[in-house]
């Protein structure tokens, strides 16, 4: 009898435009649909293409405006899942009471818009720590999908400070924390239920990053390899995305300081090829599922 094969989840940041810009700095933006007017139709179409269902991590703030489009999202067999009520950078620093409201304030907002459980949580930027996840576990989630455990991330953070206008320490972030965290799907945290920790994905042994936005800074040749080595491996896929790599510059009239994100200066259609590229690797090699589907496989024990 054959083994089935390891499963993979594909997730979607659905970070706004003005959330990116406060990442590099620029305070004080009104919010921006543009990402779910453009970038989301984009991404559950080619969704649909591959025949596949993914998470969406949705900010919260946006849940009431947006309820149409995300319920939409769950119509189509996709999970929603929490980004935090308004995405605030650096996460980890908040006070109890602010991370009280980021956590368990969103997942009832997420709730009340698309009339169903919310389950999964992941932090803006991943910036989580014991602290974070311990209130995570406590505002109800099942799993969080925050922690990145590659070396790699000091060198990431670092390119982010250096497109970034307002300079804030890279070490803001529990960075040694996530370097040596488990490859694989573990319970974590100890709040009221156990949280189960569902890691974004890392080749094994050297750790180099399987997640879209490291495919613009690496020789397409490399990135391609390292996902090869990990599609090759035992460890599931958490194969992360963000809704914006689906928007044209120019073409969508974004703001131009978005010229500084990785990838947005590419042509639309060779972001679309390359993404539809990952993820159809990625679903020819495993069964593709939602990180609530796993739980209820019982996948991440």
């Amino acid at each position: 009898m054959s083994r089935p094969r390891p499963f993979a989840v594909l997730s979607c940041d659905v970070d706004t435009v003005d959330r990116h810009l406060q990442g590099y700095g620029f305070e004080g933006l009104p919010p921006c649909d543009r990402v779910y007017r453009t970038a989301v139709p984009r991404v559950l179409d080619l969704l649909d293409d591959l025949g596949v269902r993914a998470v969406f991590f949705v900010i919260a703030r946006d849940a009431e405006a947006e309820r149409p489009l995300l319920r939409e999202i769950v119509a189509r067999g996709h999970e929603v899942a929490s980004h935090s009520l308004t995405h605030p950078q650096p996460f980890r620093t908040l006070d109890d009471g602010r991370l009280r409201e980021e956590t368990a304030g969103a997942r009832a907002r997420l709730e009340a818009a698309v009339e169903a459980p919310v389950v999964g949580f992941r932090a803006p930027a991943w910036d989580a720590d014991a602290r974070v996840l311990r209130m995570v576990s406590q505002a109800g989630y099942r799993y969080d999908a925050s922690v990145f455990p590659t070396p790699v991330l000091v060198a990431s953070r670092l390119a982010a400070y250096r497109r970034s206008t307002g300079k804030r320490s890279i070490f803001a972030m529990d960075l040694v924390g996530h370097a040596f965290a488990p490859l694989r799907p573990h319970a974590c945290g100890d709040g009221a239920e156990e949280l189960v920790e569902f890691p974004v994905a890392v080749t094994p042994w050297l750790r180099l990053p399987v997640y879209h936005t490291f495919a613009y800074f690496v020789p397409r040749r490399l990135f391609r390899r390292a996902l090869r080595a990990l599609l090759r491996s035992e460890l599931p896929v958490s194969y992360e995305f963000h809704a914006a790599d689906l928007l044209d510059l120019a073409g969508d009239g974004i703001d131009a300081r978005m010229a500084r994100h990785p990838g947005m200066r590419v042509a639309l259609e060779r972001k679309r090829a390359l993404l539809r590229e990952m993820l159809a690797a990625i679903a020819s090699e495993r069964r593709v599922m939602t990180y609530r589907q796993a739980l209820e496989e019982e996948l991440a024990a």
